[in-house]
């Protein structure tokens, strides 16, 4: 990542700074939460987009730095809920805030999150901005819903699995993008490009997190390996061995979605299954064509650090460790 960030060091590091001072509450029991989740890092992808995109198009004030804090505001907010619903142990390496605290205040510290970011842009008053976030932040929530609805259900389909990650990951990554965008010097073709551009990389990059969520390890996930499957999750790499698999294996896998309690050997004999019908190749395949269409969106842009930037991100997202 280092050489992503080099040329806006300053603008991550101010961004840190205001992540705190805008958490502006006489509550000290948010402020613990919410210090605890700060701490705990991230790699802060979404706001990183906000800033590059602010930069590509010229902007050199300093309101994208509330409005990359906005959007991991945003963020955060849909993982405190999302460790609820989950009943998730861990959170990027640490144990989750629903683990310290409880749900009730995990889910309300969420809530917080969501009205502290729509009471800055409020004050920031751009109408246009305010409407994009919005869009975004309804579209999160119908992706959880949908999820929700096709838990462990192992008919799910290529396309409501992708209808779950269009709603779910990629309208935030479009939206940080076209934000970012808006704040400059951007015409229509710009604004249309930016947003094409977060939304193929946020489709690949959740694609990546469900390959890794079957090969990857707990320390370099930042969670445990395999709850996808331990929370019903029907993800692409699955549907795809899913669709090829023989009746008594397809038996298998169903009887492992719908079980309370997933056990090593479970994940094991899933993990297999999804190795011995390609499921993980095919998901990469895909994430790589993802990563292919959003450099190309970019190429409306001159040469600059700040698209040099952008696709060297888009290149680290999908050559993530496996």
């Amino acid at each position: 990542m280092e050489d992503i960030i080099k040329d806006i060091k300053d603008d991550l590091k101010d961004l840190e700074t205001s992540i705190q001072k805008l958490v502006t509450t006489k509550v000290g029991f948010i402020k613990d939460i919410v210090n605890y989740i700060i701490r705990s890092g991230g790699k802060r992808i979404r706001p990183l987009l906000v800033i590059l995109c602010a930069k590509l198009c010229g902007y050199n004030n300093n309101r994208h730095i509330s409005y990359a804090a906005t959007i991991e505001f945003i963020h955060t907010a849909t993982l405190l809920h999302d460790d609820v619903v989950d009943n998730a142990k861990m959170r990027r390496g640490a144990s989750s805030v629903n683990v310290l605290w409880g749900n009730e205040p995990s889910v309300l510290v969420g809530d917080f999150l969501y009205s502290k970011s729509f009471e800055l842009m409020a004050e920031d008053g751009h109408h246009e901005i305010i409407k994009t976030i919005s869009k975004a932040t309804t579209a999160l929530s119908e992706g959880e819903i949908l999820e929700l609805l096709q838990t462990s259900d192992i008919d799910t389909t290529e396309e409501q699995y992708f209808d779950i990650v269009k709603n779910k990951t990629a309208t935030l990554f479009s939206a940080a993008c076209e934000v970012g965008g808006m704040l400059g010097n951007i015409s229509e073709e710009e604004r249309l490009a930016l947003r094409n551009f977060g939304y193929k990389l946020g489709m690949a990059f959740q694609l990546v997190d469900d390959i890794l969520d079957y090969t990857s390890y707990d320390n370099v996930l930042g969670k445990q390996v395999g709850t996808d499957l331990k929370e019903g999750k029907v993800t692409l790499p699955l549907i795809h061995a899913i669709a090829s698999a023989k009746p008594r294996e397809r038996l298998t896998i169903k009887k492992i979605l719908n079980k309370t309690n997933t056990t090593p050997g479970d994940f094991e004999r899933v993990r297999k299954l999804i190795v011995k019908y390609q499921g993980i190749e095919y998901t990469s395949r895909i994430a790589r064509e993802y990563i292919d269409d959003a450099k190309q969106a970019l190429t409306i842009f001159p040469f600059s650090p700040f698209t040099d930037a952008l696709m060297k991100l888009a290149n680290y997202i999908v050559r993530r460790e496996l």
